[in-house]
């Protein structure tokens, strides 16, 4: 069996390199079994009932085309793409997964994350909950998505201009105890636009990095998972 693991592409335009290169990417993907997307997938993402946005639809189709083929698909929201909506659950049929869970995989119990889960204080699960509360959503009705689609990204740029590079940010402090209470053979996260895979105490740990410039992914094929990185 073969599964793709990756996180934090952080979409925004289909003419983006990393765009084009993800969707380059998933069309080399045949006879794929199992598709895990560990959040932040998009730049930002909040599911409608009747519409998308127009931005990712070559994204969605790329996702709709691996989904017919008899790829599973899973979606860790991230703090970016929450909501995620009937899109994803209904016309792709995917497993839509709001914080972590533990699957068995291929032999394997793996803990899946996207991973802002892993060191978060109480100021931002509180925070964390909110946008993904009822009145978020009810909001989301009523304003027209153009102007949430605005609003995202100017609060999206300003995150970005405020926090530090994460880059160069060693999350090994913050996965080990983690997977230590993880009761898994492997944990992998996304969330740290860090690359890493070690090994502790019999469980493996895969930070998957980002697909913006590292195009670090995980793949897991007969058991046995190694990170990777896609070079066009």
């Amino acid at each position: 069996m073969k599964a793709i693991f990756l996180s934090d592409a952080h979409l925004r335009h289909p003419q983006d390199n990393n765009y084009l290169r993800l969707l380059d990417f998933l069309d080399q993907q045949k006879d794929l079994d199992a598709l895990f997307l560990l959040g932040d997938i998009f730049e930002f993402w909040l599911g409608y009932k009747h519409l998308a946005f127009t931005v990712y639809i070559p994204l969605l189709e790329k996702l709709r085309q691996l989904s017919t083929a008899g790829t599973q698909l899973y979606f860790v929201e991230g703090n970016h793409d929450f909501n995620l909506g009937p899109y994803f659950t209904d016309t792709l049929n995917c497993t839509v997964i709001p914080d972590q869970q533990k699957i068995s995989w291929d032999g394997k119990n793996i803990l899946i994350s996207h991973g802002d889960l892993v060191k978060a204080d109480r100021n931002y699960q509180r925070l964390r909950s909110f946008w993904r509360s009822w009145p978020i959503k009810v909001l989301a009705k009523i304003i027209h998505p153009d102007m949430v689609w605005s609003f995202a990204l100017w609060l999206s740029n300003k995150s970005s201009k405020n926090n530090p590079d994460r880059s160069h940010y060693d999350p090994s402090d913050y996965l080990i105890p983690f997977a230590e209470t993880s009761h898994s053979d492997i944990v992998v996260c996304g969330h740290f636009h860090y690359p890493l895979d070690k090994q502790h105490q019999g469980v493996r740990i895969i930070a998957l990095g980002d697909w913006i410039t590292q195009f670090s992914y995980a793949e897991m094929q007969d058991g046995e998972i190694s990170l990777k990185q896609y070079v066009k």
